[in-house]
């Protein structure tokens, strides 16, 4: 589902329920094409209320390990050593930011 080097960058920030949580909510976005968390929560496979789910998925989301320092930034420094052991001379980055309700919205491929 997930290139290696993203599995070893999310393995080493997160603790393995965190990372299973991780996964299944991956599986879930492919498969619905949803990210409400009401929605995910609904379909989320754990024998709890629909609240508790909802609550989790929430926390999990709020987590610090999941913040640009200690997750993104890693995975895109691998993302480019990588690119470059395999004798590209170029990289060309795009890079994005908008404002999307009261958050910004960096984006960069």
């Amino acid at each position: 589902m997930l290139p290696k080097f993203y599995q070893t960058c999310f393995e080493n920030v997160l603790i393995p329920t965190q990372y299973k949580m991780l996964e299944i909510l991956l599986m879930l976005l492919q498969f619905h094409q949803t990210v409400t968390i009401e929605k995910l929560a609904t379909v989320f496979p754990q024998p709890i209320r629909f609240e508790s789910r909802r609550r989790s998925i929430q926390r999990f989301l709020l987590l610090p390990q999941l913040s640009i320092p200690y997750l993104w930034f890693p995975l895109i420094k691998r993302w480019v050593k990588n690119s470059l052991k395999t004798g590209e001379k170029r990289l060309i980055f795009a890079i994005d930011r908008t404002r999307w309700r009261s958050q910004n919205v960096f984006v960069i491929s």
